[in-house]
């Protein structure tokens, strides 16, 4: 192989790799800026929103309790009717000091705004402490599209 060979076997591999980082790396709704796992934010955002789905994500101080925990999104279309809900398995770490909920909600209808609350349980069905307030989303496919916390 000739050394101009390998220069471009070796800026290919590169393209590929920064490609593949900038393309499947979650972006922002709404041009919120993603949570760092090294602060704590209680408050949920809406990490990605599509047509039919939604990433809800919060960060909480470790709750403790048992090792398994769901994260849970109660949600609706009528803020004071959260009747719908979305849970996601999740290990804590005792050794880190916060913990990382996500929540991916399936089944949504296009152009819709929903309205959603955060909470989070332990495995024997104890609940953690969580933020109380609704916030909103509305899913793509119409002109108006929206995000509100």
């Amino acid at each position: 192989m000739t050394s101009a060979s390998k220069s471009h076997l070796v800026i290919t591999a590169l393209t590929a790799v920064v490609l593949e980082f900038v393309l499947l790396q979650p972006r922002p709704a709404c041009g919120q800026q993603l949570v760092s796992s090294a602060h704590v934010n209680p408050d949920p955002i809406v990490e990605s929103v599509f047509d039919t789905l939604a990433f809800i994500r919060w960060t909480t101080q470790n709750p403790g309790g048992t090792i398994l925990h769901f994260a849970v999104v109660h949600y609706g279309n009528d803020p004071k009717h959260l009747d719908l809900t979305a849970e996601s398995p999740t290990r804590i770490n005792p050794a880190h000091s916060d913990m990382i909920f996500r929540v991916r909600i399936d089944n949504l209808l296009p152009g819709t705004t929903y309205y959603y609350k955060v909470s989070s349980r332990q495995a024997n069905g104890a609940v953690d402490s969580a933020p109380n307030a609704v916030s909103r989303f509305t899913t793509n496919g119409d002109e108006s599209h929206e995000c509100e916390q």
